[in-house]
């Protein structure tokens, strides 16, 4: 079960997590390490190590850039069931159309009576093909342009 845990920042917070995720990705342009510590220094105590992926740092520090901004977002895991609401505002379509898509088989899904639930990875490998597919008619848009001097001066 989820919950939904709403953090509230303060300015001063905002500009602290603002400036760890720019200071987190200046530090991780520079690297080229396998793994990364994250140490702590308390004086007189122990302090603790913790080595961590690069990848999973960077995705920290956009986390904490959308944080500094103070904008909402949610985590979902891959496996979770979204309704047809959700699913069409992930995509950013109409429910209307998401149910046509469904229908046609180009996303599975499951339904329980009146209910339509689709899988989050379901829904995030359908939204890559549709990018793709936008990047290869622009490519196409480009090309035909050239072909016919649509950037000649």
């Amino acid at each position: 079960m989820m919950t939904l845990n709403r953090i509230e920042l303060s300015d001063a917070d905002a500009d602290l997590l603002a400036q760890a995720s720019r200071l987190m990705s200046e530090a991780l342009d520079r690297s080229c390490a396998h793994r990364i510590a994250l140490v702590e220094e308390a004086e007189g105590s122990r302090g603790f190590r913790l080595e961590v992926p690069p990848a999973i740092l960077r995705l920290l520090s956009r986390i904490l850039a959308v944080m500094a901004r103070q904008q909402t977002f949610i985590l979902y895991p891959e496996s979770s069931e979204l309704t047809t609401k959700q699913a069409a505002e992930v995509l950013g379509i109409s429910r209307r159309y998401l149910i046509n898509l469904l229908e046609s088989g180009a996303i599975p899904f499951r339904k329980t009576g009146r209910h339509w639930s689709v899988l989050l990875k379901d829904v995030l490998v359908y939204k890559e093909i549709m990018q793709a597919n936008s990047r290869a008619a622009l490519q196409d848009l480009v090309i035909a342009s050239e072909e016919l001097g649509g950037y000649d001066l």
